[in-house]
């Protein structure tokens, strides 16, 4: 959720899964621990804590409206929602809140300890799914190389026996099979976490320019496609396809990764600026808008353009609260959005600038440098998934194009054996015309079928272009769901693949024409 307020659903609806929860809540308890330490009251923090657009917010707005509606103790309300929560961090966290309030605990105290501790499990689990990431995304390679091999071996061994193209389709579809199970792994492996962050009322430009260019690119390809593509032959058109539909969503991905790496360079340079703002708004006694009059914007990095702005609204005696919801609009960053919430509010609940801006600053670089050990794993995979995409596409049509042309010679060479049949030329065993006729010592085979043994080239031939189809989806994803990150870079990844499938199909077939040129 990226509004201001959370849409509270039972507790029991929320995930199971910790990973997916994980972030959030080290940002719930990070934000917790900043409002404890200005000393307000233990209802505003559970009150603040529960509309955070965040997936552990429900948690605590449940507990809140217990306490408030219904009477209850905190610790009685605490241990009822932990009852309730389907997830197991959850579970434990709660159940150990309400034995710290029932023993008379300083809330502030438990929150800061539980931070630290949290904090220290989410690096740790971070490495943890980089690692499985790293080791998940060889095996992607290995297996899909494999496995494209496999389907190749199949297809000339049927082909050049008696076996049945239903062979070819059970190796087709487990080659999808496989593909998909490899993309669903590195979804697992990866770590979840939110990198975008999408305003009420608006987004970066870059990024609407990127979904405007989805929204008109893609119908645009597709009817392309539709009306190019059957003009020619299975191949030839089916490469025109992949082409348009590639050629249509490059735009939107282009747009799509020049956004997501201004969201990465942001964030890089995101905890210099929370710590100079609460430097100087404790140093000089002020509250966060006059502080920003004393920040030297150079030094700011990525940030200095937004940060202009900023003190350009605050100057101008717009709400502050306006201001800094502009501010993390055109960011575009949830972490910005996150540490700069925790920023004012911390700020605006009596607690120490220096203090807060020190504590967001440190949430800010550790979720930075993690997510740059990521970045190094993904990077890689995603430069390997590239020529290993063109070779996996080039192998399968070179060799259902050699295939092909070798049963169109050896069609013409029955041909011309056929005419010698009265003149008692004897024809080995096995070989016979295209058109089923018979030839001394030979066997009728039907037209279309290959003169070495009995598979058919037709449904063979769809058959590959449902594998690369698969492949094209694969190799899209894989990439995507590795680094993380906005949606439209799917379109990017899609778009490259596409146009190399497409490109490889056009190609290959008129090379291994010119092989077979005698």
């Amino acid at each position: 959720m990226n509004s201001t307020t959370y849409s509270h659903k039972p507790v029991g609806k929320v995930t199971s899964d910790d990973g997916f929860l994980s972030f959030d809540l080290l940002s719930q308890l990070t934000h917790m621990s900043i409002l404890s330490l200005s000393g307000i009251p233990r209802d505003r923090i559970f009150q603040s804590s529960g509309h955070l657009a965040l997936g552990t917010g429900t948690f605590f707005y449940h507990v809140y409206k217990l306490v408030k509606s219904a009477g209850m103790e905190y610790s009685q309300a605490l241990k009822l929602v932990a009852g309730l929560a389907r997830a197991s961090s959850i579970k434990s966290l709660f159940l150990r809140f309400s034995a710290a309030i029932s023993s008379g605990e300083s809330e502030r105290d438990f929150v800061v300890q539980e931070r630290e501790s949290s904090a220290e499990r989410y690096r740790n689990e971070y490495d943890r799914n980089v690692e499985n990431l790293k080791k998940w995304t060889d095996a992607y390679a290995a297996i899909l190389v494999s496995v494209t091999l496999i389907m190749v071996v199949s297809l000339v061994a049927t082909m050049m026996s008696t076996m049945d193209v239903g062979f070819v389709a059970v190796m087709a579809g487990t080659v999808m099979m496989v593909a998909g199970l490899g993309v669903y792994l590195i979804y697992r492996a990866a770590p979840v976490e939110a990198h975008t962050y999408d305003g009420v009322k608006s987004m970066t430009r870059t990024r609407q320019m990127s979904r405007k260019a989805l929204f008109i690119g893609v119908p645009l390809g597709l009817i392309s496609a539709a009306l190019i593509g059957p003009r020619f032959d299975l191949f030839p058109g089916s490469a025109i396809a992949l082409v348009c539909l590639g050629a249509s969503l490059f735009p939107s991905g282009i747009l799509a990764m020049k956004d997501d790496a201004d969201v990465r360079n942001l964030d890089s340079s995101l905890h210099t600026f929370l710590r100079t703002i609460g430097n100087i708004a404790g140093s000089i006694g002020s509250d966060l808008g006059r502080a920003l009059d004393h920040i030297d914007v150079e030094s700011m990095s990525h940030l200095s353009s937004h940060v202009s702005r900023l003190r350009l609204r605050t100057g101008g005696g717009i709400p502050s609260e306006v201001c800094w919801d502009a501010f993390r609009d055109e960011s575009g960053s949830e972490l910005a959005n996150r540490t700069t919430r925790m920023l004012v509010e911390g700020v605006e609940a009596g607690a120490k600038p220096a203090v807060v801006g020190a504590a967001c600053s440190e949430f800010a670089m550790e979720v930075a440098q993690l997510r740059a050990k990521r970045g190094l794993t993904s990077s890689t995979f995603t430069f390997l998934t590239v020529p290993m995409h063109a070779t996996m596409i080039f192998i399968l049509v070179f060799v259902t194009e050699v295939l092909d042309r070798f049963n169109e010679k050896i069609g013409e060479a029955a041909s011309q054996v056929s005419g010698f049949a009265g003149s008692g030329v004897t024809v080995p065993e096995g070989l016979s015309t295209p058109a089923g006729l018979a030839l001394t010592g030979g066997q009728n085979l039907s037209p279309g079928q290959f003169l070495l043994g009995s598979g058919d080239l037709g449904p063979a031939n769809f058959l590959i272009i449902g594998v690369i189809l698969a492949l094209t989806v694969a190799n899209s994803l894989a990439p995507k769901f590795a680094s993380g990150g906005s949606n439209l870079k799917i379109a990017f990844h899609l778009s490259i693949a596409c146009l190399i499938s497409g490109v490889v199909m056009a190609v290959v077939p008129v090379m291994t024409s010119s092989l077979f040129v005698i």
